[in-house]
């Protein structure tokens, strides 16, 4: 029960305090704290939230019907993909990877508005110089 309430208070302190930087939007670059912390985040809210709100944006875009089954499970999955996100950026947190400290989803945490999508800034390749 303790550790329980532990988790759920660290959880709402980094969500409070990291409110404001999501709040600002993207940014260019990020720091080694920054992506430490987008790392905790994602670990313990992850699943959490990514679960109801996709839930939530497939109900809205195919209807209740279709929607909240379809969301069911790509909630889950997104769920998933944002936990093992969560632990490559807390494991890999004082390392440029990917460069400038990028994160690896978009939106850069689970509580922030918008459809969860691998980052275009992780997979966008250098373009090779024309002659």
């Amino acid at each position: 029960m303790k550790r329980t309430l532990r988790v759920g208070v660290l959880a709402l302190a980094l969500s409070t305090a990291l409110t404001a930087q999501a709040a600002a939007g993207e940014l260019a670059a990020s720091t080694p704290g920054q992506k430490a912390l987008r790392g905790v985040t994602n670990l313990t809210l992850g699943l959490f939230i990514e679960w109801p709100k996709t839930i939530c944006y497939e109900a809205r875009e195919q209807g209740p019907l279709y929607g909240i089954p379809a969301g069911f499970l790509a909630g889950f999955g997104l769920g998933l993909m944002r936990v093992g996100a969560g632990v490559w950026e807390l494991a890999t947190f004082p390392f440029p990877l990917p460069a400038d400290y990028k994160p690896l989803l978009s939106p850069r945490y689970p509580f922030e508005p918008g459809r969860t999508v691998v980052s275009p800034a992780f997979i966008a390749r250098p373009q090779e110089a024309t002659p």
